[in-house]
């Protein structure tokens, strides 16, 4: 935004400021100078202007902005009054889109002389960037820069019936505008029209056949007020941007059209008719009380109220001291201040940030609530990237049909989704992580291992039920130093992650055969902590995998962290052992039909003297046979003496015999 150092000093007194100093106050009161550059004698400023601040987009606006941060007058001495104004006159005013418009002020000037514009005039308007025409457009851009309201002139005698009315577009209209382009109007434009047809686009640009030529004799001056909402809308259709839709979209002010068509219509000339002014939608001034209290917490004690008070008076509000406070009456040209924070941040805009004293807020630590589930899954979060596992965070949206892939449970569907791939709930994490899996691969990553911990959702009834999850894959070959044997991924990767899941958060699991679909036959389990089901884990089928276009194996689990977190045993320090223990071997063959599960189970139901530990130390299934050699390890310990070789020999051949008894295997 362009503003003339020489036009300013119309309306406030700028002497004893140096250029350098203009410009340096412009920037403490939030207007930031862009450029500055010399225009014969004058100097104009390439401001920053916020958008809201449309008020300041004016000679008049910024003169009110100086006055108060210079502690001067602003000068409207050279102003003139507005004449009486009626809603009726010589030309029919109609307004029959009250939500389009709301008010629309007008004014006859006849036996005008078209020409061109006094040197002073074109000289102002070059220096803001604007070109001269003749003296009737000249003088509606010239208002428009120096007070902030957009108008119109239109040749009197171009328009049918001496009529003019504001009303929406038609479907399929269209009409020719000042720029020579034919401009496609709809019902959702604002369209100033004659007796036969539209003459111009409300609030954006005229049109061409009611424009002024060196033959015009007759005019009407508009100025009126438009809903910005509709001008946005309409010039970004239209791809029709001007300097008259730039601010009414910002919303100029709907009270000071009769001002601005009276300095016009003083600058024209000629013999000028009483104003013409048709209200649809009277706005008037809010009244905001801004307390003491208030200003005082905001400004750390270092701005009082008579600091404010005389601020917002410079400013051109009604403010008046009361008990508590002030109450300041906003000017309608002032549409960005809506409630007491807006007043705050004007006095201290002027004040200035910087002189306010830099203090740490109070904090308050208000309620603290226990939040074991938040804490679980940080813990979960932590136990994953420890076992070499990256995180990944997906949507919880799903395409339709990949809940089924998972779960014959009937999803959550997304109202009015935008597209397929949003448009269910998601009722399992695999899914995002098989996603993950086929990115990562067509990018060149063969081998990694990713987690997720997040909310699968449920229906409840009518409701939705929220299920706290945590889900794992693995794929491609295990083994990250460069000097490791690589091998491929296995089930008991997979079950490892969940057992140091369950061992660390103190949960004692046991597994089974799972028959989820998902997973691969002969190649599933389930984890289960007594009664409830823990997690589901084991290798993905390959018909899910090529639904994902996922090639090689993925081992993936997905546990419920709520059931986890429920069974989380008591956690009891135990004594250090000061005896040495004895390790034992227990091989034995059997059948793949036997659980590895069971075999465990059948020793500890034993109780065997002294056994401290059991686990598997190796498991070996020799080609071309339908046999498993299992080898466990067995410690044996005392908490009161040491332990001979005979004793525990003997126990041990003891349980190795009870084993064999009670299960369908061969003792090696």
């Amino acid at each position: 935004m362009k503003l003339s150092r020489d036009w300013l000093s119309d309306y406030v007194d700028l002497t004893g400021l140096s250029d350098e100093e203009l410009g340096r106050r412009f920037t403490e009161i939030g207007h930031a100078v862009e450029a500055m550059e010399k225009h014969g004698d004058d100097t104009v400023f390439d401001l920053e202007i916020t958008t809201n601040r449309v008020d300041a987009m004016s000679h008049l606006g910024m003169a009110r902005e100086l006055a108060a941060a210079l502690g001067r007058e602003v000068v409207l001495s050279g102003a003139p009054a507005p004449s009486p104004a009626s809603n009726a006159g010589t030309v029919t005013i109609r307004i029959d889109a009250p939500e389009m418009c709301g008010r629309f002020s007008a004014q006859v000037i006849r036996n005008v002389v078209v020409k061109d514009s006094p040197y002073r005039i074109q000289q102002r308007l070059e220096a803001v960037g604007l070109r001269p025409i003749n003296n009737i457009v000249d003088v509606t851009n010239y208002v428009m820069m120096a007070l902030g309201h957009p108008m119109h002139a239109y040749d009197l005698d171009k328009l049918a019936d001496q009529t003019i009315i504001v009303r929406r577009g038609n479907a399929g209209e269209k009409m020719k505008t000042l720029d020579g382009e034919t401009r496609a109007i709809d019902r959702d434009t604002v369209v100033i029209a004659d007796g036969n047809h539209a003459v111009g686009l409300g609030g954006v640009m005229g049109g061409e056949e009611s424009e002024i030529s060196a033959s015009t004799k007759n005019v009407l001056l508009e100025c009126a007020w438009f809903n910005p909402s509709i001008i946005r809308r309409t010039a970004r259709r239209l791809g029709l941007k001007t300097d008259a839709s730039y601010r009414f979209e910002r919303r100029v002010d709907p009270n000071d059209t009769l001002n601005i068509i009276a300095m016009a219509a003083s600058m024209i000339g000629g013999d000028a008719e009483a104003p013409i002014d048709v209200v649809a939608a009277r706005e008037e001034s809010k009244t905001l009380k801004l307390r003491s209290t208030k200003l005082h917490e905001q400004a750390a004690d270092a701005v009082g109220d008579g600091y404010a008070l005389e601020l917002f008076r410079r400013l051109g509000f009604d403010a008046r001291a009361v008990s508590d406070g002030i109450e300041v009456v906003i000017p309608t040209y002032r549409g960005d201040i809506h409630e007491e924070m807006d007043l705050v941040e004007e006095v201290l805009r002027f004040f200035g940030l910087n002189n306010v004293p830099a203090t740490l807020p109070r904090l308050t630590t208000g309620d603290i609530r226990p939040n074991a589930i938040g804490d679980a899954e940080d813990d979960v979060r932590r136990i994953l990237a420890g076992c070499g596992l990256a995180e990944a965070v997906n949507f919880a949206f799903l395409p339709a049909a990949q809940n089924a892939l998972f779960t014959s449970e009937e999803p959550v569907k997304i109202t009015n989704a935008l597209s397929e791939n949003i448009a269910e709930m998601r009722l399992s994490l695999i899914p995002g992580l098989l996603d993950n899996v086929a990115f990562n691969r067509s990018y060149g990553t063969r081998d990694g291992a990713l987690f997720e911990v997040g909310r699968t959702y449920h229906r409840n009834g009518n409701a939705v039920r929220e299920r706290y999850r945590v889900a794992a894959v693995i794929f491609g070959s295990i083994g990250s130093h460069w000097g490791d044997a690589k091998r491929a991924i296995d089930f008991f990767d997979i079950k490892g992650i969940v057992e140091q899941l369950a061992a660390t958060l103190h949960v004692d699991l046991t597994f089974a055969i799972s028959d989820d679909e998902w997973l691969r036959n002969g190649k599933r389990a389930i984890a289960r902590h007594r009664d409830h089901q823990v997690a589901t884990l084991g290798f993905v089928s390959h018909e899910v995998l090529q639904r994902f276009g996922v090639k090689g194996d993925v081992v993936a689990m997905e546990l419920d962290l709520e059931v986890l977190l429920a069974s989380t045993g008591e956690w009891k320090m135990a004594p250090v052992a000061r005896f040495p223990g004895l390790p034992m071997i227990l091989a034995v063959t059997h059948s793949a039909d036997l659980e590895y599960q069971r075999i465990i189970e059948t020793i500890r139901s034993l109780d065997v003297p002294h056994l401290h530990e059991v686990g598997l130390r190796d498991r070996f299934t020799p080609e071309g046979e339908n046999t498993i050699k299992t080898t466990l390890g067995m410690w044996y310990q005392a908490f009161d003496r040491s332990l001979t070789q005979e004793e525990v020999a003997k126990i041990h051949q003891n349980a190795a015999a009870r084993v064999a008894e009670l299960l369908p295997v061969k003792v090696l």
